[in-house]
């Protein structure tokens, strides 16, 4: 059985927007913000239960969970998405945590996902990467990594998986567990959600059959749907997520915009620079929260579409298709959020998003011993360039592109 485990922390405070510049996102009263990786034992071959968070069942289409699962085949576009099963020592002899989180190839042997995926760190967890080796001996923070490599068939039956086991992880430096701020941070109400991202390297290479992925030096403007790929928490967007849903042999897809102005900064540089994270609202039933809170509107997906995310998609893949029709990463999908304490995560109003990577560029480059590729597609605008939404807000000034080493 999975125990979703959401670290929430409220703070009392709202999102400040100036010209030029943008803030920290700052929780609204009541609101919270939470990373997305689950406790999860990667069962024996048996029957497993869903993922991504799918619209309102009695919707226009309507939806469910099961429209949303991709089918495992070769030539599916998503199958160099992969569940990822974490195991590792709390310290006693053995036992050890075990968590899902969800990943993406850019080389035979790399797999993109999120800092925290791998944090073996208390709480919310303290920049402390998986040591690779026994999990049950009794030392605390060392265990193992292991990709899920689904095939086509009965989701979790015999012979329709196959496991790929890790030699070694890679940390962002600057990743000091969820929430925790650098020094530079002048504000002590901020909650810093930047720099989680890590690179898992394989023992061998996937199966053939795995697509590897290249990454785009740059994120989608307003008004750019991007489609995100995960194992995580189902249900849908009126009664939220479904406890114990999230399954390391099920993938499903949905959509959503990225709400640009709403994008943070570079932490370390005390929120200015470029921008380090994106974030989406989840639209239906009637809301439509970055645009009645913040005036950040973009359009709606239909309802067979738009989604958000749920514990055990944090590392999942956020794409982009270039003119050309390749779909490229553009993020990873690290957090949800709620904006006041009656909202029921995963509901329609709620929100999500995760890191930009072309920010990171030089970091994926040095963790996957310059394996990625990163292209620049013509098709997908420079932050900066797109033009603000009304509403509101003032003009965000373009910001030159800085590589975060």
């Amino acid at each position: 059985m999975n125990r979703i485990r959401l670290h929430a922390v409220a703070l009392a405070a709202t999102l400040s927007l100036t010209a030029g510049a943008v803030q920290a996102y700052q929780n609204t009263p009541g609101g919270s913000t939470f990373m997305l990786r689950a406790e999860a034992i990667l069962p024996e071959p048996g029957s497993p239960s869903a993922l991504i968070v799918a619209g309102d069942p009695n919707g226009v289409p309507p939806d469910s969970p099961t429209l949303r699962i991709d089918p495992n085949v070769p030539t599916s576009p998503w199958s160099g998405v992969v569940s990822i099963n974490i195991r590792y020592s709390t310290g006693t002899v053995g036992s050890a945590s075990s968590f899902i989180c969800s990943g993406a190839f850019v080389s035979p042997i790399h797999i993109v996902t999120a800092a925290h995926c791998i944090d073996t760190g208390a709480g919310n967890g303290t920049g402390t990467p998986i040591v690779i080796g026994d999990r049950l001996a009794g030392v605390a923070g060392v265990g193992d990594v292991r990709a899920v490599f689904n095939t086509p068939g009965t989701p979790g039956a015999a012979g329709t998986f196959t496991l790929g086991s890790a030699v070694s992880v890679a940390m962002h430096s600057n990743y000091k567990g969820f929430g925790v701020c650098p020094a530079a941070v002048t504000n002590p109400s901020e909650f810093c959600i930047n720099d989680d991202i890590a690179v898992i390297t394989m023992a061998q290479a996937a199966p053939e059959w795995v697509k590897i992925y290249s990454a785009s030096t740059v994120m989608p403007g307003m008004g750019t749907a991007i489609t995100h790929v995960g194992f995580g928490t189902t249900g849908n967007g009126v009664t939220g997520h479904t406890a114990n849903s999230s399954s390391f042999f099920i993938k499903r897809t949905g959509a959503g915009h990225a709400d640009r102005p709403l994008d943070e900064l570079d932490d370390e540089q005390n929120f200015s620079g470029v921008a380090e994270i994106w974030s989406s609202d989840f639209d239906g039933g009637g809301k439509d929260t970055h645009c009645s809170l913040f005036g950040v509107c973009s359009p709606s997906l239909a309802n067979n579409v738009e989604t958000t995310l749920g514990g055990g998609d944090s590392g999942g893949p956020s794409f982009a298709q270039d003119a050309q029709g390749n779909w490229l990463l553009v993020g990873n999908n690290t957090f949800g959020r709620r904006f006041s304490a009656t909202d029921v995560s995963g509901s329609f109003g709620t929100a999500y998003g995760g890191m930009i990577l072309g920010a990171y560029q030089d970091f994926l480059e040095t963790a996957t011993n310059g394996q990625i590729n990163f292209v620049t597609p013509s098709a997908i605008p420079e932050p900066g360039t797109y033009a603000m939404m009304a509403l509101g807000l003032l003009g965000l000034g373009a910001v030159a592109r800085r590589r975060k080493a």
